[in-house]
């Protein structure tokens, strides 16, 4: 770690077990098991209640954590206080050259992912993580997939399947987030392709889509 945290010089290198700095984009497996098994790592960038607005680097060697920052301040969440934990998938690119079914195209980001357990998971901590349903977020007409997952040693982790299974209020909340946190700052209501979570099939669809144009960029010098 360089910098004081909630600074615009605060940085959080990821590193092998040999003490070298790696990419948690490039470097950490997507699947740490069969992808039919439903289960990814996550690489957790903003913990459950933390309001800072921490992400993965993508123009600095390595991809460190970095918090984001607007005309050299710090940005933080103001719609609330973040219930779930939020981070990223490694391997996976929404490639801004190719578009959904809608002809929505890619956000040029991995792929963001919220977990929905009931613990806080520290910052740059990588946890299996079972993959439930997805909401589609068109943001100034590109798509920012929003993949709902659940920590694999959660208690709730193994009564939890499908979008169904997840408690009504819960999947409430999260839609209301989605559309509504970025009007705190004066921007307008996001958009939604359906307010219904779509399931684990479409979900593990754009994991394995966007992991596929991951690796397209890294063999063209894209990404």
């Amino acid at each position: 770690t360089k910098g004081t945290f909630g600074k615009p010089s605060w940085t959080l290198y990821f590193q092998d077990d040999q003490g070298e700095n790696i990419s948690p984009w490039h470097d950490i497996e997507l699947y740490p098991d069969d992808p039919a098994t439903k289960i990814v790592n996550m690489m957790v960038e903003i913990p459950m209640g933390r309001m800072e607005k921490l992400e993965v680097n993508k123009e600095i060697k390595y991809n460190p954590i970095k918090q984001d920052t607007k005309k050299g301040q710090p940005r933080y969440y103001k719609y609330g206080v973040p219930f779930f934990n939020y981070g990223m998938l490694p391997k996976t690119w929404e490639n801004p050259k190719k578009s959904d079914d809608e002809g929505h195209m890619g956000d040029g980001d991995p792929l963001d992912v919220m977990e929905i357990g009931s613990t806080q998971i520290s910052t740059g901590t990588v946890v299996q993580v079972k993959v439930l349903g997805v909401y589609s977020l068109i943001d100034q007409g590109e798509v920012d997939y929003k993949i709902i997952v659940i920590n694999t040693k959660d208690p709730l982790a193994a009564q939890l399947r499908t979008p169904e299974d997840i408690d009504a209020a819960v999947r409430s909340r999260l839609v209301d987030w989605l559309k509504m946190y970025k009007t705190a700052e004066g921007k307008e209501v996001n958009i939604l392709t359906t307010d219904v979570m779509e399931g684990p099939v479409k979900a593990m669809n754009v994991i394995k889509e966007t992991h596929g144009y991951w690796k397209e960029g890294r063999e063209t010098g894209l990404i």
